[in-house]
């Protein structure tokens, strides 16, 4: 049987803050210095974190708590574009390179 988190699409602040034993008042603080993480509002403004919302501030977290980054390293460190974001563009580049290798080939 599924628990009750895993059917959550969007947890509250007070989850988030919870779930990482952080306060709330950090959590706030990091939304205003990382523009990666914005929380959807609802209509009475409460903060609705979704599973990517998440991802971006274990990211944040794990920086700044555990590897020790200043909040300005974590900026550099979270703006700094990945080579490779997912398995699937990998994929996309690796056929676009054989592609072009073959052409390559081809025209020799």
């Amino acid at each position: 049987m599924p628990s009750e988190e895993l059917d959550k699409v969007y947890i509250n602040i007070g989850e988030l803050a919870k779930k990482f034993n952080v306060s709330v008042s950090l959590i706030r603080y990091w939304e205003k210095e990382f523009k990666q993480l914005k929380p959807e509002k609802s209509i009475k403004g409460t903060r609705k974190y979704s599973k990517k919302n998440i991802e971006t501030f274990n990211l944040i977290y794990r920086l700044i708590k555990i590897e020790g980054y200043t909040i300005e390293g974590a900026k550099e460190k979270l703006n700094a574009k990945p080579l490779i974001q997912s398995n699937q563009e990998a994929i996309e580049k690796l056929t676009e390179l054989k592609e072009f290798l073959t052409k390559l080939k081809d025209s020799i």
